[in-house]
C-alpha cells in the first residue's frame, strides 16, 4: 500500500438545483467533493466539518452567476 492510498470512503449524493454532485466523507473525518482530499496525508483543511456546511457551499456556487461565485 502505498502512502497516499485511499481507504474506502463513504459516499453521498447530494442534489442542488438540477445538478447532483458526489461527496465524500463522514462525520468524523469531515466532507469533500473530491475523494483525495481523504488521503491519508492530506490536510483536514480541505474537508468541510459537516454535510450541512458543504451543502451550503454548493448551494451559494449554484445560485450565483458563472465565474462570480
Amino acid at each position: 500500500m502505498t502512502r497516499n492510498a485511499l481507504r474506502p470512503i463513504n459516499t453521498r449524493l447530494l442534489q442542488v438545483g438540477l445538478e447532483v454532485f458526489p461527496v465524500y466523507g463522514d462525520e468524523h473525518s469531515g466532507w469533500s467533493m473530491d475523494p483525495i482530499d481523504h488521503a491519508n496525508d492530506a490536510p483536514r483543511g480541505h474537508r468541510y466539518d459537516s454535510l450541512d456546511e458543504l451543502f451550503f457551499a454548493l448551494v451559494n456556487l449554484n445560485c450565483s452567476p458563472e465565474g462570480q461565485a
